[in-house]
């Protein structure tokens, strides 16, 4: 259970310590992941180094608004920075106003540049997550923007930032995973707490959950 789950540390207060201690606490429970904003990457790649656990940075979070060159600039710098993945957020600025060629560009830039990064070292291209956040869109834009992620060649679709008006749910993962193809992988994330809540979200499809409270989903999961 502990490699399908995420820690997310996202809190606009987060310092040095907070970033060590996140870390520390990933290594110890062997999660998938933690998932920082870009300013604690550098930090938090020294922390994990050598261990099991992935970095992911956390791209034009929580809006989405950043301007495509900034978006792919900023995943580029985190991957510099030692980041396993990126996970950028969809443009729901341009998605919401009807551009969804714009919003797919964007994202399929980012994926390009990133397999443009490493095509000469002859490394596999790292993945590229980009995040829909759910909780503005009804069923039919998640359906769009689920083929707006396909077609943009994106590895993995995230359901929500975890600073929506509202955490993820099951019908957001259901809706993603008819969408999506066996191809795109799915993370929930938002308001996950629970072990049952992990368990039900799993079972609606999603390969990845991510929560700000790991230790205490994990501990659910022993008992």
């Amino acid at each position: 259970m502990a490699k399908a789950v995420e820690s997310i540390l996202i809190r606009p207060t987060a310092a040095r310590d907070d970033v060590d201690a996140a870390c520390a606490e990933a290594r110890r429970l062997h999660v998938a992941a933690v998932c920082v904003l870009p300013a604690h990457v550098a930090r938090a790649a020294e922390q994990l180094d050598g261990g099991d656990v992935k970095l992911v940075a956390l791209v034009s979070f929580p809006f989405g608004a950043d301007t495509s060159e900034v978006k792919t600039a900023a995943a580029m710098a985190a991957f510099d920075d030692g980041a396993d993945e990126v996970e950028v957020m969809l443009g729901l600025h341009a998605f919401l106003s009807g551009d969804v060629n714009g919003a797919r560009d964007e994202l399929a830039a980012i994926v390009r540049s990133a397999q443009l990064r490493t095509l000469a070292n002859g490394r596999r291209r790292p993945a590229i997550r980009a995040v829909v956040e759910t909780a503005y869109l009804d069923d039919r834009r998640i359906r769009l923007a689920a083929r707006v992620l396909r077609a943009a060649g994106v590895d993995m679709a995230v359901t929500s930032t975890g600073l929506g008006p509202r955490g993820t749910s099951v019908l957001d993962v259901e809706l993603l995973r008819e969408e999506l193809g066996p191809g795109i992988t799915i993370k929930a994330a938002g308001g996950v707490r629970t072990r049952d809540e992990a368990v039900e979200l799993i079972a609606a499809g999603a390969h990845r959950v991510g929560s700000t409270q790991v230790a205490p989903l994990l501990e659910a999961v022993r008992r």
